[in-house]
């Protein structure tokens, strides 16, 4: 199991996708106990689905990294290349990343990349910090403002041990980007990306098969209690303001809580898109991803509102434009839906529907 560490105020994530207008997203976690129990929710895969025996790995070899011995490992769809020195994340990281890639392709509708995707799990943040210098070099003053977690650019993900819980979350939420960075031709716009990795941070272990993790979009306490408290300090952002605001905007070097109060936000929004209003969006969001995949959202938005709108999305990926297009086009009612939405998740009750890994929706 992974060392003991001291308990720490955030995970971070950034996603950042290679192009000349580069664009980076902040993804924050509070802490987690490990291994929590919980039932299942109506959505998930129950354990039954995973097999008992899965072992993706279909080989191992050294690697080093500034003098420290370590170890590549390639699955399916992975090459993993990690510091580790703990036996329980080593043998569960290539099992967590293969069945996160089915869970992407599931939500997403989209094929698995053509290539293998690479991922460094590094056992401490100083290793983190030399590789992403080596690999993103002037941008890597961006990065190094992450104090605990990881980012993933064109493809690649650079993680760091921050703790079992912490580690496998962050690597679900980069692994989205990854996947998203490697089969999108557009990009999605940010509060979708990010919203979606939030999504995708909810896990539990499977009891019938320890090793392997059964994906609960709904089992995320800490992104639940920051929804919580920012309803009732007042600091909820109404859906016109959150659509324009970028998470690497609101980090600074002395605090995070801008940056965790809009994952929050989103990672709510994100369930919308799936059980708002009895699944209205849904058809939005698989049209979206698909014409991000087709290479047709610049298209679609060029269309429809012009070529001024889709230069102004390419530079920022940010606005109401997209939403619009394929979401609501009256942004005035779908705030007010979104609104009561949160309200709902956060209404009395919704925390224990959450530590139970079911929808706090229509209970």
């Amino acid at each position: 199991m992974s060392r003991d560490r001291p308990p720490l105020r955030a995970r971070i994530g950034v996603a950042l996708r290679v192009a000349p207008a580069a664009l980076c997203a902040l993804a924050l976690l509070s802490c987690a106990n490990d291994n929590e129990p919980g039932r299942l929710s109506a959505n998930a895969s129950p354990p039954e689905t995973a097999p008992f025996a899965f072992d993706p790995v279909e080989s191992e070899e050294a690697w080093t990294h500034s003098g420290i011995r370590g170890r590549m490992i390639t699955t399916a769809g992975y090459r993993i290349y990690t510091t580790e020195s703990s036996t329980l994340l080593l043998r569960r990281i290539p099992v967590f990343l293969e069945l996160a890639m089915e869970r992407y392709t599931e939500i997403s509708g989209l094929d698995r990349p053509e290539r293998r995707l690479e991922t460094y799990v590094l056992a401490s943040r100083p290793q983190w910090a030399a590789l992403t210098r080596q690999f993103t070099g002037d941008r890597a003053s961006t990065y190094l403002q992450i104090r605990a977690g990881g980012f993933a650019e064109g493809g690649r993900a650079l993680l760091f041990d921050i703790g079992s819980r912490g580690t496998f979350a962050v690597a679900a939420h980069e692994g989205w980007h990854q996947f998203t960075q490697s089969v999108l031709r557009n990009p999605l716009p940010i509060w979708l990306e990010e919203g979606l990795g939030a999504y995708m941070e909810g896990y539990r272990w499977n009891p019938s098969a320890p090793e392997q993790p059964i994906f609960l979009p709904w089992s995320n306490v800490e992104r639940f209690d920051r929804l919580r408290d920012l309803v009732s300090a007042g600091r909820f952002v109404p859906l016109p303001d959150l659509l324009v605001r970028r998470p690497q905007d609101l980090l600074t070097a002395y605090s995070n809580e801008d940056a965790l109060d809009y994952y929050a936000q989103v990672w709510a929004l994100a369930h919308m898109f799936f059980e708002g209003e009895s699944g209205r969006y849904a058809p939005g969001l698989r049209r979206l991803i698909s014409d991000a995949a087709s290479g047709d959202l610049y298209r679609e938005i060029t269309e429809k509102s012009g070529r001024r709108a889709a230069q102004i999305y390419a530079s920022r990926r940010t606005g109401s434009t997209v939403f619009e297009l394929y979401f609501d086009s009256d942004l005035d009612d779908a705030s007010r839906l979104y609104e009561a939405f949160v309200a709902e998740i956060v209404s009395t009750g919704g925390r224990d529907r959450i530590v139970a890994g079911q929808s706090p929706i229509g209970r």
